[in-house]
């Protein structure tokens, strides 16, 4: 049985912008769900953000053209897209999804949501890309945090 409450807590920590699925999914384990129940309420939780984050990276673009020194720094990273767009039309995505999966700091479904905006790769595409991410990444995090988790208990 799916206890309700415990579940909005996954949900709502993996919607939390820093906390997502590094700390959402282990609560959900330590909550007594299963690594496969916790992982998708974690990726749940964590994907309420993709249409905001997209939203709030075009609002945030269009200010930024305002301002004369970004919309400067806009204009050339506009030019390198532009060079570069054979390459992230064809592999944009995937590289997205690496880039949303590695667990490292700067790395990340909002600084993800940046480099596609900077890259002006289309909405659709950058929010399935983001999806995917994600989903990789609850995995990634699930496995680890069942593993970390079974070492705590040997201990």
């Amino acid at each position: 049985m799916l206890n309700l409450a415990a579940a909005l807590k996954v949900i709502a920590i993996s919607a939390v912008p820093f906390l997502e699925l590094r700390v959402g999914i282990p609560v959900g384990i330590l909550s007594g769900f299963s690594p496969g129940v916790a992982v998708t309420l974690g990726v749940i939780g964590n994907a309420l953000q993709v249409p905001l984050v997209i939203f709030m990276m075009y609002i945030l673009r269009n200010f930024a053209q305002q301002v004369p020194f970004a919309a400067r720094w806009l204009a050339r990273a506009d030019a390198a897209a532009r060079r570069h767009h054979h390459w992230v039309h064809r592999y944009g995505w995937i590289g997205l999804v690496l880039f949303i999966v590695v667990p490292l700091p700067g790395t990340g479904l909002f600084s993800g949501a940046a480099l596609a905006n900077l890259m002006r790769m289309p909405a659709l595409p950058t929010a399935l890309a983001m999806a995917g991410g994600l989903a990789v990444s609850g995995v990634l995090v699930g496995a680890v945090a069942t593993g970390a988790l079974t070492v705590f208990d040997w201990l």
